[in-house]
C-alpha cells in the first residue's frame, strides 16, 4: 500500500508539472506524459495498482480540475483556456441557431462552472452587440450570425509554383474546421509529381548506368517522391546507388571522387541540360523545374539491415551518416506504409512548415515532421485531421522535452547509450545511431515558439 500511494503520488506531481502553465485536453495531457517520461499515462497507472483511464484518475484528484473539456490546476483554470465565441456558437448551434440569453447563460456555466460575464469582463447584451458572430433579437433572445458559405480558392496553378499563402487557401476557415483541412490538403497535394519529373528520375538513372562504369545492383527512390508524402512546390526525391564494388571503409575518401566524376558525366546529358547541379558532403544535389530537388548518393551493398547496422558499429556511431543511403530503404518503407490519414497530417505540417521563416539550423526537415506525425497517430488516433494537427502543435510547442524511440528495426537496448541523454531525442526508426533532431544539427527553438504562437490557418 505504501508503494502504491509513492506511485500516485509520484503520478499527479508529474501531471501538475504538465499542466501548470495551461490547461490540456485528456489527449494531449496523455500525449505531453508520454513525450516527457518515456511510457504511457496507462502504463504509470498500472503501475500504481490502479484500473482506471487517465480522465477517471484526474478526476478522483483534487488538485486537478476540467473545465470546457480541458484539465488543469484546480483555480487555476481561467478565460484564458477558453474560447468564448467558439463554446457560445456550440450551444446556440445545439439549441437551434437562437435561445434566450438568460438560458444561454445558464447553460454556459453548468459547462464551464465559470459566468459569460466573468470570462469577457462584460455583461452579456454587452459582448453579444459587440461581436461579429452573434446578433440579439428582439427582446432577450440572441442568434448567430449567418455566415456566407465557404468556397475553396480555385486557381490554376503552375507545377512548379509554391502553394498559396495561407489566408488566400481558404475563406472563413478556424483552426477546428475539418473540412477546411481536406480542402487545403487537395490543393497541396492533390496531383502526383509532374510527368517531367519523373522522366528527369528516369534520365539520371539511365545516365549514371550507362557512363559512369559503375556495377549498380539495385537504386533506391527515397525521400519525399519515394515516401508518398511530397507537396506541391517542396518536392523532393532521394536516389541511392547501390555498386557492388564500393569499399565499405574510408568512404570520405572515395565518395566525394565519385560524385564529382557523376556530375560531369550527368552535366554531358542532353536531358539534364536544365538541371542544376551542386556538389555536398555526401550527395550530389540537383534542382529540377527551380523547386524540386534530387539528392544522388552511392553506397556499398548490404545484403540486409543487420549487416548494415553492424557495419556502422564495427566502424564507430560518429560514421553513421555515410551510410544514410545504405538505410534509406527502410525509412522509405516505414514511411510509406503509414495509413492515408497519417501521410496527409504529414502533408499538411510540411504546408505549415514552409509558411513560416527559418533561421540556419532552425527548420524542420521531412524526416522531423513524418516521424512527429507518425508518433502523434500512435499515441492518440485522433480519427480528425484538426486534432491531429494540434496534438502535434503541441508536442512542437514542447519539443526539447521530447524523447520518442522505436522498435521497429532494432530493440530499444540497442540504441546508442550516449544518446539517451540527449533532449530533444527523436530517434530514427532504421537507425540507432541517429537522432534525428540532435541538438548539433536542428536547433528546435524557432519550431516550438511558432507552434506555440500561431494558428494553423492564419
Amino acid at each position: 500500500m505504501c508503494t502504491q500511494n509513492v506511485e500516485i503520488t509520484k503520478l499527479v506531481e508529474d501531471l501538475s508539472q504538465l499542466v501548470k502553465d495551461r490547461s490540456l485536453t485528456s489527449d494531449e495531457l496523455g500525449l505531453m506524459y508520454a513525450f516527457k517520461h518515456g511510457s504511457s499515462v496507462n502504463e504509470a497507472l498500472r503501475r500504481a495498482g490502479l484500473d482506471e483511464k487517465l480522465e477517471g484518475f484526474v478526476s478522483g484528484q483534487k488538485v486537478f480540475s476540467k473545465v470546457g473539456g480541458r484539465i488543469g490546476l484546480a483555480g487555476e483554470v481561467s478565460s484564458r483556456d477558453v474560447d468564448v465565441a467558439v463554446e457560445v456558437r456550440k450551444i446556440l448551434e445545439a439549441s437551434g441557431g437562437q435561445m434566450g440569453v438568460a438560458s444561454l447563460c445558464s447553460r454556459f456555466i453548468q459547462m464551464h462552472e465559470e459566468s459569460l460575464s466573468s470570462m469577457t469582463g462584460k455583461r452579456p447584451a454587452e459582448y453579444f452587440e459587440e461581436s461579429e458572430e452573434f446578433r440579439l433579437i428582439g427582446r432577450g433572445v440572441v442568434g448567430l450570425v449567418a455566415k456566407p458559405k465557404r468556397e475553396a480558392v480555385v486557381e490554376e496553378t503552375d507545377a512548379t509554383e509554391k502553394p498559396a499563402s495561407k489566408v488566400a487557401v481558404l475563406a472563413g476557415c478556424t483552426d477546428r474546421d475539418e473540412e477546411a483541412y481536406w480542402a487545403l490538403h487537395e490543393k497541396i497535394a492533390g496531383r502526383s509529381f509532374g510527368s517531367g519529373v519523373a522522366r528527369c528520375l528516369q534520365s539520371i538513372v539511365q545516365a549514371v548506368s550507362e557512363g559512369c562504369c559503375l556495377n549498380v545492383r539495385s537504386v533506391i527512390r527515397g525521400g519525399s517522391i519515394g515516401r508518398g508524402t511530397a507537396i506541391t512546390g517542396c518536392e523532393s526525391a532521394e536516389l541511392v546507388f547501390l555498386v557492388e564494388g564500393l569499399p565499405r571503409q574510408g568512404q570520405e575518401k572515395w565518395v566525394r571522387p565519385l560524385l564529382k566524376s557523376v556530375k560531369a558525366v550527368l552535366s554531358m546529358s542532353e536531358a539534364l541540360k536544365n538541371v542544376e547541379f551542386e556538389l555536398r558532403s555526401e550527395s550530389l544535389h540537383m534542382v529540377v523545374q527551380d523547386c524540386v530537388s534530387i539528392d544522388l548518393k552511392f553506397s556499398p551493398v548490404f545484403e540486409n539491415h543487420s549487416e548494415t547496422l553492424a557495419e556502422i558499429e564495427k566502424q564507430g556511431p560518429c560514421s553513421q551518416n555515410l551510410f544514410a543511403g545504405a538505410l534509406e530503404r527502410e525509412m522509405t518503407q516505414f514511411v510509406s506504409k503509414q495509413r492515408g490519414q497519417v501521410k496527409t497530417t504529414m502533408r499538411l505540417l510540411k504546408w505549415w512548415r514552409e509558411e513560416q521563416e527559418w533561421s540556419v539550423m532552425c527548420r524542420p526537415s521531412d524526416d522531423v515532421l513524418e516521424l512527429v506525425a507518425i508518433y502523434v497517430w500512435q499515441r492518440t488516433d485522433p480519427v480528425e485531421q484538426w486534432k491531429a494537427v494540434a496534438n502535434c502543435m503541441t508536442l512542437m510547442c514542447r519539443f526539447n522535452e521530447v524523447r520518442i524511440v522505436w522498435s521497429n528495426y532494432y530493440r530499444k537496448d540497442a540504441i546508442w547509450k550516449p544518446l539517451l541523454s540527449q533532449r530533444p531525442l527523436l530517434m530514427s526508426p532504421v537507425n540507432p545511431y541517429k537522432n534525428v533532431a540532435a541538438p548539433t544539427e536542428f536547433d528546435c527553438s524557432e519550431m516550438m515558439a511558432k507552434a506555440a504562437s500561431t494558428h494553423f490557418f492564419w
